[in-house]
């Protein structure tokens, strides 16, 4: 006999027998536990929402009580949601049976709702409760809320309701237990759980506050170190300002990892040992991604490939220069002999404490944990490692904008989540990834802070400088993607930039554009992951290791319209007179100018022509990086109709070595005997002889003189037309590094049995036909308007300083493009540089009429005014630029200037602070920053001035090692020139 309940219909008997009860009073026991768990779960949100640190998680600790709640809220949910439907496949067909529609329909409503908790919360679990997933934790709660007043309101309608009294108690034991359970969380709140290198450099007295620590004292000079730091030269710092654990950057280390599964350490280093014994460096066996790679199978897939991974000493490139470096470069100055005294280390250490300021972002698991001062096992898993996931996502602050791995690394606390030091594969990995899953949220504000997303932290490793203790010579620039970014139209800090693009890109915008995820990576977002592969030029690694892949994908990017090549230019006869401009894709030799030949010369006519470069999407200078290894170059060969070349400049030699008057785009740099630097060897650089790049939104010219054969009066080739082609060519790394590196380490090259042939890339090409008699084939076209072509040559030519065809060619864009602004502005330009005041003025009321108020006109009259001496139109004409671009350095520096010249040096001085907050080396700044402090009777502020100014000078006396290298390198010497021509007249055995 089934109990009776009371009801307002009078004593009704139940439906539910005493089995069932006891059925249903476990499954109410874990209803409420439910309910107070998500009542402590929801308090948790409340805390962190509210910035409650004393119960609520924080970016550096998750309570272990919370994780387990969790987990526990979880467990408890999934059987619940089992008994539930245990309970309505029993309980369903007794209601079916007294037929009441209600019951069954808020049973069945209830049942699905549990349905959909159990699906949310096993989403939630497995595939992360991410940002792009938040939809799932929404509807989990919602369900939640739902599945509560699904079950009351089922009570309510069903045939027999419980008494009052029964709600109560089951109200009073949840309050009861949610209070217990946040008594239990404040009892057992620990805060971050720090390492025990983290506890112990407390006990001896490092911290954050030391020279190595995140809060390190300032020195005179940002970017600068104290001898003092573990990490001197590298402006580097950890958390705890000493030395950390290599497993911080490698997760799991050939070092003893307290907690790590017996045997598992060991076997990854004798995995790294026996490949590199093989190959000559690690390429399957990858480090220090081993636990990302479980949740981020893509992204870590991405970073296997790039160039950051290969970074260390699994980069044959990189290990023969600092061998070199730790091995030959044994000067001291001042405060590199006051480090190596501080740290017991012998003056024979010094290229050892020198190669530290490399390893920052080269090696920073070698070098944080302080293993650069000893020797260096190539085969060992720290020196494997390259820059491993928490290389970069360890990072929580940047010093500065000065680059040099200027950056901290956050070393004090260990991974905040359960059974962190769990082996893979173990259940205890299992709960550990769960926990993780279920509450994402700190380890993501570890992981991924705001300033990852900023080109301010790829500056931290590609901006460089060198200073005494490297060089022991004075501080010189060094690569420096930052500023060549931030200082253009790209960033829109530029209002002198040619061409503007429609919106602003960063670092990340080209070099981590979104890729697919099809591994199911939980960051994807839309299916799309931000790329690690940090796609960029370097082809040499891909190659040396044998990677088909990545070689392609990395070409591809480099081809992918972002440098155009037009061979836009000709003239015969004098190389001065005005070229024929825009030329069609094939044309007449006849239409160029009448043949000019020299008495006893081969007849025909010697044409020179004018190849344009631009730079139409590389968003610093091309090229970036380490251009004294980098090799760019164009490539120019005019063909016979049968193949033969008649002239070419750029070509490859059978030894594998470039042209040596190939017009190219690199940096030539001479050591302090003036010899050249070819082997990376920056910490002997004295002097840039030679240097030729192309800046954002810019171009180049090369001109080269050729001799055309009169083909008429050649029976065999008298109606068969040239071929005039040029290729902008890369090769990653010139012919005297890669035989540097092959010869220095070829243990990194076992796959070659000689000195590889890296890669040459072709970037760009143009060609044209060029036809002997009169009358071309007709005119060919050109993907670019012609507008465009004449301005890319008046910029080019502008920018070498050749202002009578930069004139001419911006007429021509006036003309052919009257609505747009490029022509009379450019006018302005070229008529400022040659000091033609007025028409400059006048060019830019013309400017002004097609684009009123245009801020990169402003910049232009800015100038105009200046060199007027009417410095409030000039002051007014720089902050119209600076309204539209704030972060504009050149404009703060003139404003400044126009301040100076108008004697007020106090608002001066107020512009050359802005420059110095973007660019804290700029010499010039400094140096008017210590006018206006004189002028206003700063003295001591004025000689701090000085002295930065002197610091951040070039050393003029230095120049004369270039003279005498140049003297005797033609090919230098050419490309040294602003305005210059390859003659391709003269044999090449003239040249050599």
């Amino acid at each position: 006999m089934a109990p009776e309940i009371t009801s307002r219909r009078g004593r009704l008997p139940s439906l539910l027998s005493r089995r069932f009860k006891r059925f249903l009073a476990v499954t109410l026991g874990l209803a409420g536990f439910m309910l107070a768990n998500t009542l402590y779960l929801l308090l948790n949100r409340a805390a962190e929402a509210g910035g409650w640190t004393r119960f609520a998680p924080s970016a550096e600790s998750l309570p272990k009580f919370l994780q387990a709640m969790v987990l526990a809220h979880t467990a408890v949910g999934l059987v619940l949601a089992v008994l539930l439907f245990a309970f309505l496949g029993l309980h369903l067909p007794r209601v079916l049976e007294r037929k009441r529609p209600a019951s069954m329909l808020s049973g069945l409503a209830l049942g699905l709702l549990g349905g959909g908790l159990a699906v949310t919360g096993l989403f939630i679990v497995t595939e992360s409760a991410s940002h792009a997933n938040r939809w799932a934790w929404w509807a989990h709660v919602g369900a939640a809320l739902l599945a509560v007043s699904a079950y009351a309101g089922h009570r309510l309608v069903s045939y027999a309701r419980p008494p009052g009294s029964r709600a109560k108690r089951f109200a009073a034991l949840t309050a009861g237990g949610f209070a217990l359970l946040a008594v239990v969380h404040v009892i057992t709140y620990e805060g971050p759980r720090l390492t025990p290198e983290a506890r112990l450099a407390a006990t001896l007295g490092a911290g954050p506050e030391g020279p190595g620590g995140r809060e390190r004292p300032a020195e005179r000079f940002e970017g600068e170190v104290s001898p003092e730091s573990p990490f001197f030269p590298s402006p580097a710092t950890t958390g705890t300002g000493t030395h950390l654990p290599s497993r911080i950057i490698t997760r799991r280390s050939a070092r003893a990892v307290p907690g790590a599964h017996d045997g598992e350490a060991p076997d990854l280093a004798e995995r790294v040992a026996a490949e590199v014994e093989e190959r000559g460096f690690a390429a399957d066996v990858m480090i220090g991604a081993q636990t990302c790679q479980r949740c981020h199978p893509d992204v870590t897939e991405q970073w296997a490939a790039s160039a950051h991974r290969f970074a260390s000493f699994n980069n044959p490139f990189y290990a023969a220069t600092i061998d070199k470096m730790r091995e030959e470069s044994l000067g001291t100055e001042e405060n590199l002999a006051a480090h190596l005294r501080s740290f017991g280390l012998p003056p024979g250490a010094a290229g050892r404490a020198k190669s530290k300021w490399c390893s920052g972002c080269h090696d920073p698991a070698l070098m944080l944990a302080g293993a650069m001062e000893s020797p260096i096992d190539p085969s060992s898993v720290e020196a494997q490692a390259g820059l491993t996931c928490l290389s970069c996502h360890a990072i929580d602050r940047t010093h500065g904008n000065t680059g040099n791995g200027n950056y901290n690394i956050a070393d004090e606390t260990e991974d905040p989540y359960l059974l962190a030091d769990a082996p893979d594969g173990s259940i205890g990995r299992t709960v550990h990834d769960a926990a993780l899953r279920a509450r994402p949220d700190v380890h993501r504000s570890q992981m991924l802070k705001p300033l990852h997303h900023t080109a301010e932290f790829c500056a931290t490793c590609h901006k460089v400088s060198l200073d005494l203790p490297v060089n022991g010579y004075r501080w010189i620039r060094g690569q420096n993607e930052y500023d060549a970014w931030h200082d253009s139209g790209v960033a829109w800090n530029a209002s002198r930039t040619f061409y503007l693009p429609p919106a602003a890109s960063q670092c990340q915008t080209c070099h981590m554009p979104p890729e697919p995820a099809p591994l199911g990576d939980v960051s994807a977002e839309g299916g799309m992951v931000r790329s690690h592969r940090f796609l960029a030029v370097n082809t040499a690694l891909p190659f040396i290791r044998g990677d088909s892949v990545h070689l392609r994908m990395t070409e591809e990017f480099v081809r992918a319209g972002k440098l155009t090549v037009d061979i836009f230019a000709a003239r015969t006869g004098n190389a001065d007179a005005d070229p024929v401009t825009g030329l069609p894709r094939s044309v007449a030799v006849s239409d160029l100018g009448p043949a000019a030949d020299a008495p006893g010369s081969v007849p025909g006519h010697e044409v020179t022509f004018d190849v344009v470069v631009r730079n139409r999407g590389v968003g610093h200078t091309f090229p970036g990086g380490t251009n004294d290894s980098n090799e760019g170059w164009l490539e120019f060969v005019v063909r016979a109709p049968d193949g033969e070349i008649l002239a070419a400049s750029g070509l490859i030699g059978p030894d594998g070595h470039l042209d040596p008057m190939a017009h190219t785009f690199r940096s030539i740099v001479l050591d302090s005997a003036g010899a050249r630097i070819h082997q990376r060897n920056a910490q002997d650089i004295r002097v840039t002889a030679a240097a030729n790049v192309i800046g954002p939104g810019t171009a180049d010219v090369a001109q080269y003189k050729v001799r055309v054969p009169a083909l008429a009066r050649d029976p065999g080739r008298a109606d068969g037309p040239l071929t005039v082609t040029a290729r902008l060519l890369w090769r990653k790394f010139d012919r005297p590094y890669t035989e540097f590196a092959y010869r220095s380490r070829p243990e990194g090259f076992r796959q070659f049995a000689d000195v590889p042939d890296l890669p040459v890339t072709e970037i760009a090409a143009d060609t044209l036909t060029l036809v002997a008699g009169p009358g071309g084939d007709g005119p060919g076209t050109s993907a670019q308007p012609e507008w465009e072509r004449y301005n890319d040559y008046g910029i080019a030519n502008l920018l070498r300083g050749n202002t009578r065809l930069a004139r001419h060619a911006f007429q021509r864009v006036a003309a052919l493009a009257p609505d747009r602004v490029d022509g009379p502005l450019n006018l302005a330009r070229t008529a400022l540089v040659t000091g033609n005041l007025k028409d400059a003025l006048a060019r830019l009321s013309e400017a002004e009429q097609v684009s009123p108020g245009d801020p990169r006109s402003a910049w232009v009259w800015g100038g105009a005014h200046q060199a007027d001496g009417s410095y409030d139109l000039a002051e007014q004409a720089y902050l119209a630029a600076l309204s539209a671009f704030p972060g504009d350095r050149a404009a703060w520096f003139e404003l400044g200037r126009t301040r100076y010249l108008a004697s007020r040096y106090a608002e001066a001085l107020a512009a050359f602070e802005e420059v110095l907050a973007i660019d804290r080396e700029h010499r010039q700044a400094h140096y008017n920053r210590m006018l206006s402090l004189r002028a206003l009777g700063r003295d001591a502020e004025a000689d701090a001035a000085q002295e930065a100014f002197e610091k951040y000078s070039i050393d003029e006396a230095a120049r004369a090692l270039a003279r005498d290298f140049l003297a005797n390198n033609p090919g230098a010497n050419l490309m040294s020139q602003p305005v210059h021509t390859h003659d391709l007249t003269v044999p090449p055995g003239q040249y050599r």
